[in-house]
């Protein structure tokens, strides 16, 4: 689906320097996209010469208007700018162009494939950083990022990127419980979004910082950690909102339709794309690269959206055709489906090649395998994950068809018959084993215990909180237990080629 017409708001707080170096990039880009799309300034009861360069520009474009406000906030100016601008798509970004507008333009992409909450992050395996921070600030907001992780926006690694696009219908859901006035609205925003039940698709953006950013780092910095406990409010207040319009219908996993939604909402879920896009980073096999990843066996796609990755540059692959009309609906990939065993992809097609929790289910998982070699590119990547621990095998195992669970050993053994060297090879979720055993030693053998009960909004927190750990430690200590094993793997350079089983 194409934007049919874009409103972009631009909070405006004493830029009379500013706005003369970066005022006409942002109306020609408006000017280009399609009719009845505007560039709202919102001004934020600047006291310099801000209003005046603002009226010359307005005066001569008729695309362009100036709303006036009281000096309250960022956080304000920009609530208010969305509630005021014309548009079917809407969004904001910063008058510095911090994200450049063609990166701008991704994000406003990503929202039109589906109805989510696109956000640009400059955290993810693909951004690149093309003007850092000073090392102060930088690990100032990496801290603040972590704890709204810990407390508010689970799973969301970038909340302050200040690039933010949505269709209209999904900013009327979000708007009427965000509330702060200043640089924190962008984290109430998602936290808001998160709970209910609206999908924050992160982007990789390339992303410069600006000397003469407004944002200081004390006074600012403290007023947005204030105001966590003040968003968390508004966020159940929206989720109570939420689940008392459903009539308030509870997670029920024998659904079919809800197991679908889980790859997303749950936590599990989150961990695990948090934990695969962090890996990735750590065997540096894919910063700046702009080709495929392709996720195989992806379910839902919920995890696929998560890591981070050029959503134009995303594929599902996935043999269930309700899944696959559910990862274009919900997510807005690109979907096809297939058979794991015989991809629908041409040779050296990908950059990365993903198998979550697929291979487990193969009676023989080399041909799945050998399939992902011949469909990377050179130097490309494959990412599998699968459940770990014989002994901790359940009911659940059956129920969700597992033909084994594996060590790190058994794996290596199926990755090398196929022809791939491990970079990255180390068990994850190691806090979740003393929890599942205990779970698996009291259940009811003829009991399948899938876990996606297993959920609250503490749980869910804690649960980011010991991901943040794991994924501090990947690619620099190899775990020697876990829930899951997790591999990084490249093809070994071969003198014949692969012979792909018909």
């Amino acid at each position: 689906m194409a934007i049919r017409s874009f409103g972009l708001v631009v909070p405006l707080y004493n830029e009379a320097e500013r706005f003369a170096e970066y005022s006409q990039l942002l109306a020609d880009f408006i000017a280009k996209q399609p009719p009845g799309s505007e560039l709202l300034f919102v001004d934020d009861g600047s006291s310099d010469g801000t209003l005046f360069a603002v009226n010359e520009l307005v005066a001569r474009s008729t695309h362009v208007r100036l709303l006036t406000r009281p000096h309250e906030g960022k956080g304000a100016a920009v609530g208010a700018g969305l509630r005021e601008v014309r548009g079917d798509y809407l969004g904001f970004c910063d008058l510095d162009l911090s994200t450049p507008l063609d990166q701008f333009e991704r994000v406003m992409h990503a929202a039109t494939r589906a109805p989510v909450l696109a956000a640009g992050s400059r955290d993810l395996a693909t951004s690149r950083l093309l003007r850092s921070q000073s090392k102060v600030r930088e690990a100032l907001g990496r801290s603040y990022n972590r704890f709204l992780q810990a407390t508010i926006t689970p799973g969301i690694v970038d909340t302050q990127c200040g690039a933010k696009v949505a269709v209209r219908s999904v900013w009327e859901q979000i708007l009427p419980y965000c509330n702060e006035l200043g640089y924190a609205w962008d984290a109430e925003a998602i936290a808001v979004a998160l709970a209910i039940g609206i999908v924050v698709q992160e982007v990789p953006i390339e992303w410069r910082h600006d000397d003469r950013s407004k944002v200081n780092v004390l006074s600012d910095g403290t007023a947005m950690l204030m105001a966590t406990r003040r968003i968390f409010r508004n966020a159940r207040l929206a989720a109570n909102d939420k689940s008392a319009a459903r009539g308030g219908e509870v997670f029920d996993d024998a659904n079919a339709e809800l197991l679908m939604e889980a790859d997303s909402d749950h936590w599990w879920f989150r961990s695990k794309a948090a934990l695969v896009a962090t890996a990735l980073q750590r065997v540096d096999r894919v910063a700046g690269d702009t080709g495929w990843l392709v996720d195989v066996g992806a379910g839902a796609g919920g995890v696929t959206a998560l890591l981070g990755w050029d959503p134009e540059r995303l594929l599902v692959i996935e043999g269930n055709e309700a899944l696959v009309r559910k990862a274009r609906s919900s997510h807005g990939l690109d979907g096809v489906r297939a058979d794991v065993t015989l991809l629908p992809l041409s040779q050296e097609a990908c950059s990365v090649v993903c198998l979550l929790d697929v291979i487990e289910h193969l009676d023989d998982p080399v041909p799945a395998l050998m399939q992902a070699a011949r469909a990377l590119k050179p130097g490309g990547t494959l990412v599998v994950n699968v459940p770990a621990h014989q002994w901790l095998w359940s009911a659940a195992d059956e129920t969700l068809g597992h033909a084994r669970r594996y060590t790190r050993s058994t794996l290596r053994r199926d990755l090398a018959a196929a022809g791939f060297e491990p970079l990255l090879l180390t068990h994850v979720f190691s806090w979740l084993v003393p929890p599942v055993w205990l779970k698996r030693r009291v259940t009811s053998r003829d009991t399948a215990e899938l876990g996606l009960d297993q959920t609250s909004p503490w749980l869910d927190r804690i649960a980011m909180v010991f991901t943040r750990v794991e994924r501090a430690l990947l690619g620099r200590v190899t775990l020697p237990f876990g829930t899951s094993v997790l591999c990084i793997a490249q093809p070994v350079p071969q003198r014949d080629p692969i012979k792909v089983p018909k």
